[in-house]
């Protein structure tokens, strides 16, 4: 088997979302993440590569403090008409994605005010070298949340 020679690096993680003020006051105002782009997509190439025909599509480029994009997509035309995703913490393909925080309980605490769902309150690990948890974000993935100890 032939590799890749080049060097690959993440560029972002696309996260579509139904509710995007919902999405923005969880991943802005709770999480800190800060707002770096934000722009309509639309045209004939940009249909062709999603395979969507007309498609129009909102999209906000969000960033941690060490810079790590998390695009935020918004299908305007045309509108997504599936229900709620069925996910589970073993379902195949990616099934989270994870932070890292400096205090687990406060995080847990201001989630839980604002109607998160969680698996559990934070947890230690077997270890002993973090404390976690997995919640749902409001785009309805998983999102694992982790403290250093």
């Amino acid at each position: 088997m032939k590799y890749i020679k080049n060097k690959v690096s993440i560029r972002h993680i696309g996260l579509v979302v139904k509710n995007l003020n919902l999405s923005l006051d969880f991943w802005c105002k709770t999480l800190n993440f800060k707002i770096i782009s934000d722009q309509i997509e639309f045209g004939i190439n940009l249909s062709k590569i999603l395979n969507i025909k007309n498609v129009k599509v909102r999209t906000i480029k969000i960033r941690d403090h060490q810079k790590n994009l998390l695009e935020l997509l918004y299908f305007i035309n045309p509108k997504n008409k599936k229900k709620k995703l069925n996910l589970k913490t073993n379902s195949y393909g990616f099934t989270h994605m994870a932070i890292s925080v400096k205090n687990i309980d406060k995080i847990y605490k201001q989630l839980k005010r604002k109607r998160i769902k969680f698996n559990s309150p934070p947890q230690l690990s077997e270890n002993k070298k973090v404390k976690f948890t997995y919640c749902k974000t409001p785009e309805d993935v998983f999102l694992e949340i982790v403290q250093p100890l």
